[in-house]
Order: structure tokens, then C-alpha cells, then sequence
């Protein structure tokens, strides 16, 4: 139980992701999540978010939750921890825009000059083959923000143009290249390196060396999050839009949670931290 952890002295640590989990499928919004938002904050526990997102976007996010801690973009391309945040001093991190960086992924222009080989088999298009108006209409998301999920650091992700493309193929033709590759829920993900799982490892050690023992619960719902689920000791499946739950997560401590979105994950939050 997470209270006896608490009485142990553990660090509990949450990890989450944001699409059709913490954030609304249509509109984005989490505000049916602020009452265990709350909670979270007060108690203090770090929440970090763990996203196919960029890193540019997941600033925002920062901004809205309030949250001062590290966080994970691109599918686990780069792990990026704040200056106030102080790293063991044998971490070797780089500074990138104001942030200390731990980049487990490949940068964008290796991926991308792999991918382009795929072009002679399939016929896709990538978020750096589209304008952000393009970007926008197939995400729903602002121009503004459409132009912040452009900016790709580790991960690109494309769309099958072709509806007779399998895309099981297509992720082994990557793999033959040297390419990761995953489907997100509304996309395919392409990588060199990026894993959701390994970035919430080296974190997990991170806080371990620096607060001593801790216990992480994780919250997804994709193909793309089992790896990070994996990774901690209580893992939350969420359902996803179509209603159903991910196949081939095997976990010790498994929690499949009612619902999607930031209702669900107010309600299992809370009941978690309240045990």
C-alpha cells in the first residue's frame, strides 16, 4: 500500500502520461483531475510527465499543472530536470534551454535519415514533412501548440497515408533499419534509442541516490507507455478512447483503472493515495 510506504519513509513518485490519460482525448482539458492535483502538491510528491510530446509543448504543460518537477518528452527521447533540481555530481547532463538534459534517444536527424528509406515501400508523411496547420487539423490541437508539437528532438511521428499498409510491417521495415518503432494511439513513432521504460529507470535511480528508497506508480494507456509501466512498482492501465485496455503488459502490481482522461485519473489517483 502506498501509506505503508509512506510510514517506511519511501519517496512515492508519479508518473504520467498526458494524452487520453491526465488530459482530456478532444479538448485537453484536466480540470476533472485538480482534487488529486491538489492532493499531489500538497504532499508533495513528484509528479513527472512522461509524453510523446516535445519538449517545447510539455513546457506549457509545466506551466498550466503547476509542476516544478524533471519530466520526459518524446516517448523517452531526453529527460529534462530543472535548475532548481540538483543532480548527482556524477550525472552527465547537458544544458539545453535553461534545463539539465539526460538524452537516452538519437537526435531527430539521424531518425529522420533512416525513415527515408521507408519512403520505397510505404507511402507516410511525418510531422517534419507537414506545416503546423496540417499538424493542427490532425491533432486538434491550436495552431500555437501545433507549432510546438513541430518542434522534434528524438521521435518522429507519422501516418500511414495508405489503409492498406499493415502496420506491423511497417515497424518490422523500421527495425530492419535500425529504427524503434510504436504506435502511440493516434500515431506511429519513429526513434533511434528513445524508450519511455530506460528513461524512467535512470530517474528512478536518480531519486533513489539523492532521497534514498522510493515507490513509483505510473498511469498510461498506449502501446507506448508499457514500457514505463514496467518500470515502476504499481502500474495503472487506463482504458483507452475505443473503451478497450493495451495487451502485453505482465505486471506484479497491476491496477486496470474504469475509464480514460482526467476523471478516471483523479479517481484512481485519489483511492491510491488515500489507501
Amino acid at each position: 500500500m502506498v501509506e505503508s510506504s509512506k510510514r517506511r519513509g519511501h519517496q512515492i513518485l508519479i508518473f504520467t502520461d498526458l494524452d487520453v490519460t491526465l488530459l482530456d482525448e478532444h479538448t485537453y482539458d484536466f480540470s476533472p483531475a485538480l482534487p488529486a492535483l491538489k492532493l499531489i502538491h500538497s504532499l508533495k510528491i513528484p509528479l513527472i510527465l512522461v509524453s510523446s510530446k516535445t519538449r517545447a509543448e510539455i513546457e506549457i504543460w509545466r506551466e498550466r499543472l503547476s509542476l516544478d518537477s524533471p519530466f520526459i518528452t518524446e516517448n523517452g527521447g531526453g529527460i529534462f530536470f530543472p535548475a532548481t533540481f540538483t543532480l548527482p555530481q556524477d550525472c552527465p547532463y547537458e544544458k539545453v534551454n535553461g534545463f539539465d538534459a539526460l538524452l537516452i534517444g538519437r537526435p531527430i536527424k539521424e531518425v529522420l535519415e533512416k525513415s527515408s528509406r521507408l519512403k520505397e515501400d510505404f507511402d507516410f508523411k511525418g510531422f517534419s514533412e507537414m506545416p503546423p496547420e496540417e499538424v493542427a487539423a490532425i491533432t486538434g490541437l491550436t495552431l500555437e501548440e501545433a507549432i510546438l508539437a513541430s518542434r522534434r528532438e528524438f521521435d518522429e511521428p507519422v501516418v500511414l497515408k495508405n489503409a492498406l499498409d499493415d502496420g506491423e510491417i511497417f515497424c518490422r521495415k523500421a527495425s530492419d533499419l535500425g529504427l524503434d518503432c510504436m504506435h502511440g494511439g493516434r500515431f506511429f513513432h519513429l526513434s533511434v534509442g528513445s524508450d519511455k521504460g530506460r528513461a524512467v529507470e535512470v530517474l528512478l535511480s536518480i531519486y533513489r541516490k539523492l532521497w534514498g528508497p522510493s515507490f513509483s506508480v505510473a498511469l498510461g494507456d498506449s502501446p507506448n507507455d508499457i514500457a514505463m509501466l514496467k518500470a515502476v512498482d504499481r502500474a495503472i492501465l487506463m482504458q483507452g478512447k475505443d473503451g478497450t485496455y493495451v495487451e502485453g503488459l505482465d505486471h506484479p502490481d497491476l491496477i486496470r483503472a474504469e475509464g480514460s482522461g482526467p476523471k478516471a485519473w483523479n479517481r484512481v489517483v485519489l483511492s491510491i493515495l488515500s489507501a
